[in-house]
């Protein structure tokens, strides 16, 4: 039985500016089904041109292990919407950002930025992990597989969709198993063909 998300609360945020950098900070607290509760603090920092080549180092705490990401980017579009993007790095640590596999992919992301209390976070994150599993699926990945190919970090990594945006980023490493095993669940139940919305209205947070 896949383990249901209770909350989700960011506790704190804040952006400040220093020698040319954009620094980003903030505390998230999740609760999840039959889990103790996690507090996951995070540090962004971004130099360069967002609109085109930028580096972003994140450090994260989950309260007991320290992770550690380093990706360069060169934004090749922009658009209303969305940026396709050439993300190219690596991470270390268990903390967060998967098992230290290099990454070098391109990527269309959303340009939306969250603010500190907006739900609409999960359904994101649902929604992509949605279409994600769907792929694997019709590719005869195994649904068992799944979830640990897609939520920990590798070409595929979901959560390299939030990058840009630190609560993203932090919310979606810290739900990513529990959201995917749960959307498995409706697919198993209801099928691809009733689209990512209408899964993860099922799974509760759309």
């Amino acid at each position: 039985m896949a383990k249901k998300i209770k909350s989700v609360k960011v506790l704190h945020f804040d952006e400040s500016t220093e020698e040319g950098a954009r620094i980003q900070q903030a505390s998230i607290f999740i609760e999840i089904e039959g889990e103790k509760p996690k507090l996951i603090q995070g540090t962004q920092v971004l130099k360069g041109d967002v609109n085109g080549n930028h580096t972003i180092n994140y450090t994260i705490f989950d309260g007991k292990n320290i992770g550690k990401a380093t990706y360069s980017i060169n934004t090749m579009e922009k658009n209303k919407n969305d940026s396709k993007l050439k993300i190219v790095g690596i991470s270390e640590g268990k903390a967060c950002c998967g098992n230290s596999k290099p990454i070098d992919t391109t990527l269309v992301v959303s340009n939306k930025t969250y603010s500190s209390n907006d739900p609409s976070i999960q359904c994101d994150i649902c929604q992509a992990l949605v279409k994600e599993i769907c792929e694997e699926l019709a590719d005869g990945i195994p649904s068992d597989e799944i979830c640990a190919d897609v939520c920990v970090a590798g070409a595929g990594d979901i959560c390299l969709l939030f990058v840009e945006t630190l609560i993203g980023y932090l919310i979606c490493l810290s739900i990513c198993a529990s959201l995917c095993a749960l959307a498995i669940e409706e697919i198993t139940d209801y099928g691809c063909s009733v689209g990512a919305e209408y899964i993860c209205q099922k799974v509760g947070v759309c």
